[in-house]
Order: structure tokens, then sequence, then C-alpha cells
């Protein structure tokens, strides 16, 4: 809950006790963990080895520092799905890739991938997209495109590999 964000106040952060943390918390926090434990739970009693993708976004600038990269891949330890994915965007012409970039996937920066995917040995990846390329309809569907056909031929290699 930071009070200031890229050297600007966050008012609806200022005052906030731990009464109104843990209401958010409830509210916000653990049911989107919830759920994510809740399709990761149903995948595997379908007998399916699930993986996790983390999308998020970011801001093209932050700190006074103009961020170059069109999309970060962000990973620790288990390159299983970075690997190929930092290949595939890299192999795309007019894109800056950052690898670990804008933020870094290093344990314990990427909480989620963390908490769900890397503690119980699943492949996973967090991504990062600037928002200034999926600011309308037609940015994000072509970046919906652009890593469903980046990402299918990782995923089906890694079934392959798990059967």
């Amino acid at each position: 809950f930071p009070v200031i964000s890229d050297q600007v106040v966050v008012p609806g952060n200022e005052s906030l006790g731990p009464a109104a943390r843990r209401w958010r918390a409830d509210r916000c926090y653990w049911p989107y963990h919830a759920a994510i434990r809740d399709r990761l739970d149903a995948a595997r009693r379908a007998r399916t080895v699930p993986a996790l993708i983390a999308v998020h976004s970011f801001t093209p600038r932050m700190d006074g520092f103009t961020r170059p990269w069109h999309v970060g891949v962000l990973w620790d330890r288990d390159d299983r799905i970075s690997a190929p994915l930092l290949a595939a965007l890299r192999g795309r012409e007019g894109l800056v890739i950052g690898d670990n970039e804008p933020y870094s996937g290093h344990h314990p920066a990427n909480h989620t991938v963390d908490f769900h995917a890397a503690s119980a040995g699943l492949a996973h990846v967090g991504i990062e997209v600037r928002q200034d390329l999926i600011s309308d309809a037609a940015g994000v569907a072509s970046w919906v495109a652009i890593l469903r056909e980046v990402l299918a031929p990782i995923i089906a290699g890694l079934v392959r590999s798990a059967s």
C-alpha cells in the first residue's frame, strides 16, 4: 500500500490503518489468489499439468525514465517458458524486449508466480506489456495476437514434454 508511487501521492493509501489494509486484502488480494488457486486445482483434478502465465502492464515512464521496452519477460530460476519466449519475441522485428525489465522476476519480486507456481514446480512466467501499446481495443487485440502466436508452440512443447 504505497503512499507515494512514481513521485505521486496515492491519497487512498495516505492514512490506511491495519483494519483498512485487512479489508482491502479480504476484498481484493485474497479473492484474486483464491481464484488462481482454484483454477490450478481444477486443472490438476482434470489430470492436466498447468502452467502459470501472469500478464500485467507497465507505465511508459517511471521515476523520470522513459522505458524503452515494448514487453518484458519476468522470470527467476525456471526458464521453461521464459527462454523460448524471449527468443520468440526477440525474433519479431521492431520490438524492444526486456529480460527481467522493467521489473525483476527474481524471488520475491514476482509474488503471484512465486506463490502459486514456483513453489509447486509448475512452469511459469511473468509478462509485462507497456500500457501505451494496449490503451485501445486495437492495441489489446494486437498484443493478444502476438502473445498467442509466440506462446502457443511453447505451451505445446510443455505438453509434449509432460507426456
